[in-house]
């Protein structure tokens, strides 16, 4: 195209041309870069509309906002026309981003821009290998009922190179009734999950095999999410994510290497095995025997128990492959129940369910605290290969 050709002025300013903003609309698939609001449907009215605008990050213009002493009116004319120059706004996002130029650096619009185009060239693009059906597991167990919204989730899928397949799946388990987390409440927590996930899984197509993978995100109390992850198995494919107060459901730190797993295997003897499992925190051993008098201790812990230690899946496949290994250990020492004690993280609580769908035969005992025995341990629910939801 030749630019000077095409571009005409106005008041000392370039215009974009027609044809290249019909081009800028279908390269940002109609949504504003910034607030991400459809730009094609009047919400007033509720119908087809186009109201957004095709906005300058250097201005078209010698001296419009962003522009500095190098932005000649002949490097105007040339970003007229530019697309890396144009992004497609809401009136509003164009308007702030123009009076409030310093807080709307280039700098920081360039990287928004080419961020969103690549993100929607990423969903324009994906193979079936790259679609996840997006899973949100919350529990109304504490005090304070945690929010994950849907948007959150599919922005991180999106970061990864996951497309959404289908609605997704959000599971809020019930609140413990006057009794406390009892039988009725953990059927109830069975309950949701087998209609909520797993029927909904087979109405669409299968539970193995023919499906896309599961994107997951839970927050409830470490027993329900055991439920959970035994309901995935360890036959799906699945992308766990994790949840922090400073970084929301990203990762802190992708290239993070996982910690060293420790292990201690428990004194020879006849009394219960225990295996706990310190990750998030120091499980103190006469905690666990209080619970269980005679008790024989073996435990996975970490140099540093943490709340954050979970900064990059990395963390989540190295929990997995190291207790693998231990867990075969433990079960070729007993023929009883193993009772599990366990401080982890809400990610690892899920693949520790959906590492009971291997080969592991034995029944587990799942402890937790509970708030109405003075925060003792008390036994929650048994799970397990040969266990059923």
């Amino acid at each position: 195209m030749n630019t000077k050709e095409q571009t005409s002025t106005s008041g000392g300013r370039f215009n974009t041309t027609d044809e290249v903003k019909r081009i800028v609309w279908i390269r940002t698939a109609g949504h504003c870069e910034l607030c991400g609001v459809d730009l094609t449907h009047d919400y007033r009215v509720g119908t087809p509309m186009r109201w957004g605008e095709v906005a300058h990050i250097l201005p078209a213009s010698p001296k419009g906002p962003r522009g500095n002493v190098d932005h000649s009116g002949d490097r105007a004319l040339a970003l007229t026309n530019d697309f890396a120059n144009l992004m497609l706004l809401c009136p509003g996002c164009h308007d702030r981003i123009d009076r409030d130029e310093d807080g709307y650096p280039e700098n920081d619009l360039s990287g928004l821009h080419q961020a969103c185009l690549e993100r929607i060239r990423l969903a324009a693009s994906s193979p079936r290998e790259g679609r996840a059906i997006p899973v949100i597991v919350q529990s109304q167990h504490f005090a304070t009922t945690n929010n994950i919204p849907v948007g959150d989730l599919l922005m991180v899928m999106s970061s990864e190179g996951l497309t959404a397949f289908g609605h997704p799946i959000n599971i809020i388990f019930p609140a413990p009734g006057p009794r406390g987390r009892d039988l009725y409440y953990w059927q109830n927590v069975k309950d949701d999950i087998h209609y909520k996930l797993a029927g909904e899984l087979a109405r669409r197509g299968g539970m193995y095999g023919d499906l896309p993978a599961l994107a997951v995100i839970g927050v409830a109390d470490i027993p329900a999410l055991m439920l959970l992850g035994q309901a995935i198995g360890d036959r799906t494919k699945r992308f766990l994510f994790s949840m922090s107060r400073s970084h929301g459901l990203r990762w802190p730190d992708k290239s993070a290497e996982p910690p060293d797993f420790l292990f201690s295997s428990a004194p020879e003897g006849k009394g219960p095995l225990a295996l706990v499992i310190s990750i998030s925190a120091k499980i103190p051993p006469r905690d666990v025997m209080t619970a269980i008098p005679d008790v024989r201790i073996a435990e996975f812990t970490i140099p540093e128990p943490g709340y954050a230690i979970v900064s990059c899946r990395e963390v989540i496949h190295a929990f997995r492959d190291e207790l693998q290994k231990r867990l075969s250990q433990l079960e070729a020492s007993t023929d009883e129940a193993i009772h599990v004690f366990a401080a982890i993280p809400a990610a690892l609580a899920i693949e520790f369910g959906a590492l009971l769908t291997t080969q592991h035969q034995h029944p587990y005992v799942i402890f937790d605290r509970e708030n109405m025995s003075q925060n003792q341990f008390r036994p929650m629910l048994t799970i397990g290969h040969s266990q059923e939801l």
